[in-house]
Formats: C-alpha cells, sequence, structure tokens
C-alpha cells in the first residue's frame, strides 16, 4: 500500500515531467512515431487485403471470427517488421563484398586526401615546397583525415540507432502477435 507522503511525492514529481517545453522539443517529439513508418498507419486496401489473406489461411483454426481477426492483425504486424528489419540490412550491407558500402561523400574526402599527398610528393620532387605551404597540406591531410573518421563513426552510430529503433517495434509486434495467440487460445 502507497503512503500518503509517497503519493504525495509522486504528484510532485509527476508535474515535474510533462514532456517537451520548447516548440522545437514539441515539434521533435512529434515526430517520434513516424521516423521509420512502422507506427505509421498503412494503406487500409493494402493492408485489408494482407490481413484478409492471413485470415483465410486461419479459417480452418478452431477459433472465433474476432480471435481470428486479432491473431490475423497481429501477425500482419509481425510480417511487416520483418520485412522493415529486411530492407535495413539489406541497403546497409549492399555491395558490402566488393567494397561498395562508402558513402559517396568519404569516397570523395578520400580522393581529396590522395590528392593531397600527391602534392606533398610533387612538392619534395621539386626542391620541396616552403614550409608555409608544407605545413598547411599536412594540416589539411590530419584534418581530412579525422574527417573520414568522423563520418564513419557517425555513419556507424546512425546505423546502430536504425537498427534499435527497428529491434524496439520488432520486439512490440511480437509480443502483440504472442498476446493475440494466448488470448485466442485461452492460455494463461
Amino acid at each position: 500500500m502507497t503512503s500518503i507522503a509517497q503519493r504525495r511525492a509522486n504528484r510532485r514529481n509527476a508535474l515535474k515531467s510533462t514532456g517537451p517545453k520548447t516548440t522545437k522539443g514539441k515539434i521533435r517529439a512529434s515526430l517520434n512515431a513516424v521516423s521509420h513508418g512502422l507506427s505509421a498507419p498503412v494503406n487500409p486496401s493494402w493492408r485489408e487485403g494482407k490481413v484478409s489473406a492471413i485470415e483465410g489461411a486461419l479459417k480452418g483454426e478452431s477459433l472465433s471470427s474476432a480471435d481470428v481477426r486479432h491473431v490475423a492483425e497481429a501477425i500482419f504486424e509481425f510480417e511487416r517488421n520483418i520485412a522493415h528489419q529486411r530492407e535495413i540490412f539489406k541497403t546497409r550491407h549492399a555491395g558490402d563484398d566488393e567494397g561498395a558500402g562508402k558513402s559517396i561523400v568519404i569516397e570523395a574526402e578520400a580522393e581529396l586526401t590522395d590528392e593531397i599527398d600527391e602534392m606533398l610528393i610533387i612538392d619534395e620532387r621539386h626542391g620541396g615546397a616552403d614550409e608555409d605551404e608544407r605545413a598547411w597540406l599536412i594540416e589539411a591531410q590530419t584534418f581530412m583525415k579525422r574527417q573520414q573518421r568522423l563520418n564513419h563513426a557517425r555513419a556507424k552510430r546512425d546505423a546502430v540507432e536504425e537498427i534499435v529503433r527497428a529491434d524496439r517495434y520488432m520486439r512490440r509486434a511480437a509480443n502483440q502477435l504472442v498476446k493475440a495467440l494466448k488470448a485466442s487460445l485461452k492460455v494463461l
């Protein structure tokens, strides 16, 4: 049993956590659920066709029509999440065997770094550049290499965040499917 003091503390704490205060924060929070489209509504006619096909496959089971519908909708959402995760992995790993998984930006930065290397080599062959120019070229080369590592780290972070979001929705869809199956089979 919760004490009166604990209830008062809970109420005070609830007043503090009311969500974003700024307009920018509210806009960002409003987009949380649609960043990947898994919680966005699906085209009703397309969805109904898929759910009806699943219902047709479940008709032979000894379930009520309401249970069949509930299980079919849960299966549809689960399959939609699986398809989304497959798409993530397909796009993230496309061309990995050939090394084509690099972005255009990283390739352009690599070319610029190579050009700086060539400029340093040419300068050394022709008696060398003055110290200021050489120092600038080395600094530019170091900066470009750091940018490449930073961009690579950002791409990895974005990929992990995308997979974590998809995994969260996958677990939710799996949980909904299990609940629907338990409810339809009257299992505790």
